[in-house]
């Protein structure tokens, strides 16, 4: 039989990361006393059940065992400088600079920790050179949702989600080169209609940015430049209409209800959008509300949002969906409107740029609708025009690809 090498061992096991916490307990003199582990583990739901595994040579463990509970703090991404702290520092010293409040059970809870989870101790069982110690959770909460301190390789890290990629600001350096070039135009919308108006980014197929933006007077909001969003139904359908049929496809097949009459009506949206040439967010019922959709979008531009954000935000653009009817406009018909976007073309036909003027939450007939999506148009000639003169100087060849909602 072959033997397994520590070292072989180690590098291997290495590569699966482990969630980082700390274990706390009482000593027999009532002292706070932790380690940290990366074995904390969730067993079972019924009855609730957790482990940790220390070392059988632990000392700390020897300490807390006494006790009969433990409490499980999750640590978060950023309180990696003071877990290094806590290990250095003597057993006397680990808890002399990190405030702590009792459980309900009497031990630490340590401050700004993700959750904490405290149990008693229900059996120990061998396990080669480490204790599985099984616990029953009797009282439990978070204090903060964040990423979690993560150990990976030999080395701690955070947690970063895959689906949703917020884009490298390098990646849209030349929108905002763009952008500058047709700011003349965007504040001259702005200040026209009390509004904000803005350039907004794609790069790939992930996510969009806004690269320019100019508000007017009485435009309550900070201005939301640099502000990204995931490329997610209905965000884009400016880009998905005008792009090709396959980016259409993968724009649909992002969508957060996967049900085929929700495809439908996506697929229907982005015909009305070719035949307009533009793309209101609007509704009959006299409510707009965009602020968690907004509000979303800065969470998202972070780029530290859990799973669980993730999800919010994923509503939030789902939800938002109701003000992007693929029923045509009617011109005798009262809307409120929040934003209008428009293509802005290459000379060759593509889409690259879209111009949005937004905050709009106005009134208006289909027809004032109508007008105001003509002049938005007649902006957008005139945004290429500008970048004609200046493609033409020869001053650069580069592309960008320029999307919004």
């Amino acid at each position: 039989m072959d033997v397994v090498e520590a070292d072989d061992f180690r590098e291997v096991l290495g590569h699966h990361p482990t969630g980082v916490s700390l274990v706390t307990s009482l000593s027999e003199d009532g002292d706070p006393i932790g380690m940290v582990v990366g074995t904390f583990s969730s067993v079972s739901m019924d009855p609730p059940l957790v482990s940790f595994m220390p070392m059988k040579s632990s000392y700390t463990w020897s300490r807390m065992k006494p006790a009969k509970r433990f409490c499980i703090n999750i640590l978060a991404a950023d309180q990696q400088q003071r877990c290094g702290e806590f290990m250095r520092a003597s057993a006397e010293q680990r808890f002399s600079n990190w405030r702590w409040d009792p459980s309900p059970h009497g031990l630490p809870i340590l401050s700004d920790v993700i959750a904490w989870i405290d149990c008693g101790v229900v059996d120990e069982v061998e396990a080669g050179d480490h204790w599985i110690v099984l616990g029953k959770v009797e009282s439990l909460g978070v204090s903060r949702s964040v990423p979690p301190l993560l150990h990976f390789q030999g080395g701690y890290g955070r947690f970063a989600p895959k689906s949703l990629v917020s884009i490298p600001d390098h990646d849209i350096r030349f929108g905002v080169r763009d952008a500058e070039l047709a700011r003349p135009v965007l504040e001259r919308l702005a200040d026209a209609h009390d509004a904000e108006c803005s350039s907004i980014v794609t790069i790939g197929n992930e996510a969009v940015a806004v690269v320019g933006a100019a508000t007017g007077p009485n435009v309550s909001n900070a201005r939301r430049l640099g502000l990204r969003m995931p490329l997610v139904p209905p965000v884009g359908d400016v880009f998905a209409a005008f792009n090709s049929q396959d980016f259409a496809d993968r724009w649909i097949d992002r969508r957060t209800d996967r049900s085929e009459a929700t495809a439908r009506r996506l697929l229907d949206r982005l015909r009305l959008v070719q035949d307009q040439g533009w793309s209101a967010s609007a509704t009959a019922s006299g409510i707009y509300s965009d602020l968690a959709l907004h509000q979303a979008f800065r969470n998202f531009t972070t780029g530290t949002y859990t799973p669980a954000e993730e999800r919010k935000i994923l509503s939030a653009v789902a939800k938002s969906t109701e003000y992007y009817s693929p029923d045509p406009i009617t011109r005798r018909s009262l809307y409120t409107v929040g934003s209008l976007v428009v293509p802005v073309h290459h000379e060759d036909g593509r889409v690259r740029s879209a111009l949005r003027l937004g905050q709009l939450n106005k009134s208006m007939t289909g027809a004032e609708l109508f007008a105001l999506a003509d002049e938005l148009m007649e902006a957008a000639r005139e945004i290429q025009a500008i970048y004609r003169t200046h493609d033409g100087a020869g001053t650069s060849d580069l592309q960008v690809e320029i999307i919004s909602h």
